[in-house]
């Protein structure tokens, strides 16, 4: 009965492990001992090691396990475990209120199934408090997930991983270092994705405002997305192997769906290529180079399918090229209601928008080449050819991955996350949509999930009989054009208001913080502070605590999270550290009553700096890019 409850609820959430549990073989490593005078006195034999996982009285060991976490961890919200054991040191776990999270790996199915024998976590396991990993089931990509988040994404910088039993450690040491290796791998790329310099999302910002007009005034991505001209595209990237499957793809070009890189369009233009569709992201002026000195009449069928946060430059130099002027998925994209034009480019580099794009259009075999993400043998960064040659200055290989043919190859953090994107998102193409991914770069990295064949094996599949469809789009009409700019026009002098609303209220509680301060700075340069009116800074917490909540909820706000999240989220992972620090006595509390505020005080201060900026940004294209709207 206990079992069940806890496979139905593992199934809702985790239905891999659930599938796996109620195939397993039971009894074959470990064997069962409970204490008829004590129930919860259960002891594990390990046949396989000879050893029990408890040398001495189980509940003994585990309530001094208990104790010992208890006084280091008592506040702690978020819990990683290596370890189920018998399930009684976890079920006192989550005996805790103040535990939120708690994320248990396991590299024995028998001992999870023991423990789902012996104790009922189906509530927790429902509400999702409770996480329970098959170490072996765990990939980077679920580890991504669960660091990204929102209630652990904040209490990263306190991470530690528990072990309950001496049996763990003892035994599976190496496996716990590994394991931590790749939590740390994440976290680190959860808190680098967070970004640390908003300047870059507010340049998008503005860009984005600029670009617009043109944005409306063009053709849509959904009418591109429904123009699927092949069963085949073939992602071209700018990595050093390219070169080496160019005459491949100048034969086949014909009957297969191409989708470039910025990077890679000169390449391809010299080669007489002309690619179906071309992906701009970044919001840097230097992109605009990839376009500079186009061959028209070559490139005359393509689209060009730059985000509305490129630099204005690029736009210019496309003028009188066919383009689709698409959306990232961010919060101020999203305010205007024009989902017609988005949203990909989740990733971060073009490639990874080229991949959204493929998955969204449906292309039911998607192949890469010159994906490297990795340095070529001879140190080379990027394909002969490339605009801004072959080996970059700038990529310092910073460690190995694995690489294609196996072994390993160097990279660097910037391409690892690049990689990272694509598979965290295979999933999506090869279970739910149902499409073939091939890897056939033929060299650089290995990239899971993607099937790693040759590039010529991958074109055996193509009828060249069958000649690819010309792409054929329609645009808005002007009508409607203008109807979407009295939209954005409205929108912007609704969230300008709003905007100004919430940034007088935070500068008005940083003034308030800064002056208790000031305060609290005096009584101890006069050493008086039992003078310290407490009830006044519960006061000033209560006012912080408001201006938090108004930053986690209010809709305007969240609309430039990209913008605040950086400084939200950098502040909160120091917060945390005082958040999670013992308050039982009251000197303690008093403690951390002034800790949290000094703390808040940078956090007040970059905040309403933040708004300041959009604010500006906005203000200035209501005046001079819409003025003319009606």
């Amino acid at each position: 009965m206990i079992f069940k409850k806890n496979i139905d609820a593992i199934m809702q959430v985790n239905p891999v492990l659930a599938a796996q549990l109620m195939t397993i073989r039971t009894n074959e490593r470990f064997e069962v001992f409970i204490d008829e005078k004590d129930a919860a006195n259960i002891n594990i034999y390990d046949k396989s090691l000879e050893v029990p996982i408890y040398k001495n009285i189980p509940l003994d060991e585990i309530n001094k396990s208990f104790k010992k976490f208890e006084e280091q961890y008592i506040r702690y919200p978020v819990i990683f475990i290596y370890g189920i054991g018998n399930g009684v040191w976890l079920k006192m776990i989550l005996g805790m209120q103040n535990i939120k999270k708690c994320y248990i790996f396991e590299p024995n199915l028998e001992l999870i199934y023991i423990a789902l024998n012996l104790f009922d976590f189906s509530t927790d396991i429902y509400e999702k408090r409770l996480s329970i990993y098959w170490e072996q089931l765990v990939d980077q990509a679920e580890l991504f997930s669960l660091c990204s988040n929102s209630e652990v994404k904040v209490f990263l910088k306190t991470y530690e991983m528990q072990i309950p039993a001496d049996y763990y450690s003892t035994y599976y040491g190496d496996r716990i270092k590994e394991l931590n290796k790749q939590i740390i791998k994440q976290i680190k790329h959860v808190v680098t994705g967070e970004g640390n310099d908003a300047r870059d999302s507010l340049i998008g910002v503005d860009h984005h405002l600029a670009n617009m007009p043109k944005m409306v005034r063009s053709y849509t991505l959904q009418s591109l997305a429904e123009q699927k001209n092949s069963d085949f595209a073939v992602i071209v990237s700018t990595g050093p192997s390219l070169a080496k499957q160019l005459p491949l793809l100048k034969e086949y070009k014909d009957f297969i769906t191409i989708l470039c890189v910025d990077a890679s369009l000169p390449i391809l233009q010299k080669e007489g290529i002309a690619p179906d569709i071309v992906f701009s992201l970044e919001r840097v002026e230097a992109t605009a180079r990839f376009y500079e000195n186009l061959d028209k009449e070559l490139l005359k069928d393509t689209i060009f399918v730059p985000t509305s946060i490129v630099h204005p430059k690029l736009l210019e130099n496309l003028e009188g090229m066919k383009q689709v002027i698409s959306m990232r998925p961010f919060g101020y994209t999203r305010m205007y209601y024009l989902s017609q034009w988005g949203y990909i480019g989740i990733g971060m580099s073009a490639a990874n928008m080229a991949f959204d794009f493929a998955i969204l259009t449906g292309y039911k075999n998607i192949a890469f080449i010159g994906q490297d993400l990795a340095f070529g043998e001879d140190g080379k960064t990027h394909s002969k050819g490339s605009i801004f040659g072959e080996k970059e200055e700038q990529y310092e290989a910073t460690h190995k991955i694995k690489g294609y043919y196996g072994g390993e190859v160097y990279t660097t953090m910037i391409w690892q996350q690049f990689l990272h994107y694509f598979v965290r998102n295979m999933p999506h193409a090869l279970n739910k949509k149902g499409l073939n991914v091939y890897n056939c770069t033929e060299g650089g990295a290995y990239i899971d999930g993607a099937k790693h064949i040759p590039f010529k094996d991958f074109l055996k599949q193509v009828n060249k009989s069958d000649k690819k469809d010309r792409i054929e789009l329609k645009k808005v009409s002007s009508n409607r054009a203008e109807h979407y700019m009295r939209r954005i026009k409205k929108l912007l002098c609704i969230y300008l208001e709003r905007l100004k609303t919430m940034k007088k209220r935070t500068e008005e509680t940083f003034l308030e913080v800064m002056h208790t301060i000031e305060e609290l700075e005096s009584l101890n340069r006069d050493k008086e502070l039992e003078k310290i009116d407490f009830d006044k800074l519960s006061d000033v917490i209560d006012k912080i605590d408001i201006i938090k909540e108004m930053f986690e909820r209010d809709k305007a706000i969240l609309k430039f999270a990209n913008i605040t999240n950086p400084i939200i989220v950098n502040a909160e992972l120091e917060l945390a550290k005082i958040m999670v620090s013992r308050s039982d006595k009251d000197i303690e509390k008093k403690v951390k009553m002034i800790d949290w505020i000094y703390e808040h005080k940078s956090w007040l201060f970059f905040l309403a700096g933040a708004l300041e900026n959009i604010i500006f940004i906005l203000d200035k294209h209501y005046n001079t890019t819409y003025s003319e709207v009606k």
